[in-house]
């Protein structure tokens, strides 16, 4: 999924949002820097090096660059950006439902990632 397709997915599911692209771009790039530390970094997953808006920020981040979680797992991103705006303005009913949803996805992740990837020498996971 890319940074674009994410906030179009997320402004689909909150038309006419009252926070700033930026704020929601800055948001993918927390996150997959989070997603990267705590899940990709620890294990042999480093097929998605290169990838993700993190990396792509220092650079301005653009609509076509690629976030870090693949398909199927990548329909966390829109949950994650409704979450956030949900938080951001009040909204905690929703922040709720938005933040399970994607707490499911991540935990399907984390799973997949367990049974695909052997942690790297010296690194343990914990759950």
């Amino acid at each position: 999924m890319t940074v674009g397709e994410a906030m179009e997915r997320a402004e689909e599911l909150r038309p006419g949002s009252r926070v700033a692209a930026r704020t929601r771009q800055r948001w993918l790039c927390e996150v997959d820097g989070m997603l990267r530390e705590k899940f990709f970094r620890p294990s042999s997953a480093d097929s998605r090096e290169g990838v993700g808006a993190d990396i792509a920020w220092d650079n301005g981040l653009r609509d076509d660059d690629v976030l870090l979680v693949p398909p199927p797992f990548d329909s966390l991103y829109p949950h994650y950006l409704c979450a956030m705006t949900d938080a951001a303005l009040g909204e905690n009913d929703r922040y709720a439902g938005e933040q399970a949803q994607y707490n499911s996805i991540l935990a399907e992740l984390a799973a997949w990632l367990r049974r695909k990837n052997l942690p790297a020498r010296g690194c343990s996971w914990r759950w």
